[in-house]
Parts: structure tokens; sequence; C-alpha cells
């Protein structure tokens, strides 16, 4: 398993959460994957190709913050490596739930998934939501991973 800091393919922004005053201090914080840019990106910059159970940073997240929830939305399935799967969640650091927001989503079928509605997770330290390759890794799926962040500093 290798646990990849880059965006290449795709843009994960960075750890700010967009200025917000007084009580409007709720963010949606998303970020869209097509494994085909992703793919292509990674050949082009002749980087290693993705696998099964590697992991990328996804949606970066800064000190003192709570993650209301989290989850993936499956825009466009799948169409060759279709027995890929996903996990949402946090791979190391605390709290290390790999699958804290999703958890063998499959890549094949459009859907909205997300777990752990009623668990705010508490982020004391900077970190970030890491999307797990369970099964194979994906060559055209279109994903967007999300989450509902409150910025509590």
């Amino acid at each position: 398993m290798t646990a990849y800091t880059d965006s290449l393919g795709f843009q994960k922004g960075s750890a700010a959460l967009p200025v917000n005053a007084g009580l409007h201090r709720t963010s949606l914080v998303e970020v869209e994957l097509n494994f085909a840019d992703v793919v292509a990106a990674r050949s082009a910059a002749g980087v290693a190709a993705l696998v099964a159970t590697d992991t990328l940073q996804v949606i970066p997240l800064p000190a003192k913050s709570i993650v209301l929830s989290a989850g993936i939305d499956v825009t466009s399935a799948e169409t060759t490596n279709t027995t890929a799967t996903f996990d949402l969640g946090f791979t190391g650091g605390s709290p290390a739930a790999a699958n804290a927001y999703g958890n063998d989503v499959a890549s094949n079928a459009v859907a909205f998934t997300s777990t752990a509605l009623a668990n705010p997770t508490v982020v004391a330290s900077a970190d970030t939501i890491d999307l797990l390759l369970n099964t194979a890794a994906p060559t055209d799926a279109v994903i967007r991973c999300w989450a509902v962040v409150v910025d509590c500093s």
C-alpha cells in the first residue's frame, strides 16, 4: 500500500476552509476525481500507477475543525475494473478509521453513500480525509468526495 499525497489528475485544494465569519463557519468541501484524468496525469508525470490498497489524500482538514459528515458520490460508474471499491476516512493518525465515511463503496454503479452521519469527528491537528482503493484501481469512474466541516478555530 502506498499513501499518495500528490493530487495528480485532481484538485484537492488546501487545508484552508472558505472564509466565514460569525455563525457561518460550516463549509461543504468537495473534490471530484475523474479516474481517467488521474490515470493519464500519473502516466504523463512518470509516477507509479495506482493499485489496490493505495490511498489518495483527497480532502485536507485544518486543525481545530469538526467533520459533521462525509461521503462518496459515484457520478459515473467504472466500466473497466468493475470490482473496484472505495473506503473513505482517516488512514493514519488519530482517529484512524479508514472507512469512517464510506465502506466498500462500489465503483461500478452510480450511487450516493455516506456513513457515520450521527458521529462528528474532531480534528485537533491538521489531517486529511483519505480515499482507499480497496480491491482494484479504477480507470474511468468519476466520483465526488465531500465533507461537511465546521471551523472551530
